[in-house]
Order: C-alpha cells, then structure tokens, then sequence
C-alpha cells in the first residue's frame, strides 16, 4: 500500500467521524427546536372571555402568584396608569379561581384578561395594545 492511498484513507476515515458527528449534532438542534416550537406558548389565546368578567366591573382581570415577579411588574405597570383591575391570585385555593384559571388551558402566570383576549405572560407591547383598543390606556 503507498503512503498516498494509506494518506487518502485517512481522510477519508476522518471525514467519515466528522460528517456522522456533524449529522448527530444537527439532528439533536433540529429535535430541541422542534421541541421548543411545540411546547411554545402564543402571546394571547382569543377566546370567549365572558366567564372571566362575570359579576365583575373591571374591564382587565389578572391572574397572579405572590411570588411571581413578572405579575408584579404587569401589576405596577397598571397602577402607574391609573388602569383598574381585578387581581386573582391562583395560589388562594379559591375553587372558582381554580377554575377559571384552568379554563385557560395553558400554564403559568402572569394572564392577564382583556376584552376576547388572554395574553400570556408579560407582554408590554401586547397589553398596551389591547389597553389602548378598549379605549383604556
């Protein structure tokens, strides 16, 4: 065997380990996004959202935790302006609480409840937005 074909082989052996490692890495990142892009929660779930106001004046509920900093801040952002709400916080074991939350279908807190819409988390844009299109903000 010459030294050019035991030289090529290697190559070849090497590139064979790097396009198998590279393919298992791109295949790992690929399933990691696309399990991330499945499990993603949207900004706002358009819905009926009349249970939600039920016997209630506010034209903004927001579903809380105590220790949740992004309800505080979504909290602080509405007293700020002035904007009346009605807090729920979802750790009281308050049934109806319970099941309002519930009826939601996705997890985690802030929700804050404007007009047909849910928006999910924190959205500064998003809730100016809807606060400004129900003439609240």
């Amino acid at each position: 065997m010459s030294e050019k074909s035991s030289f090529l082989g290697k190559v070849k052996e090497v590139a064979s380990y790097v396009l198998i490692i590279g393919l298992g890495l791109g295949l790992g990142l690929a399933g990691k996004s696309a399990w991330e892009w499945y499990n993603q929660v949207p900004a706002y779930i358009e819905t009926d959202t009349r249970e939600h106001f039920a016997n209630v004046s506010n034209k903004v509920v927001v579903y809380t935790t105590q220790w949740c900093g992004f309800c505080k801040q979504t909290k602080e952002f509405l007293n700020k302006n002035n904007i009346a709400f009605l807090e729920r916080d979802i750790e009281l074991g308050d049934n109806k609480i319970d099941s309002l939350y519930q009826s939601i279908g996705q997890p985690g807190v802030p929700k804050i409840v404007i007009g047909n819409k849910i928006i999910n988390g924190f959205n500064l844009g998003l809730i100016k937005q809807e606060l400004g299109e129900h003439n609240l903000l």
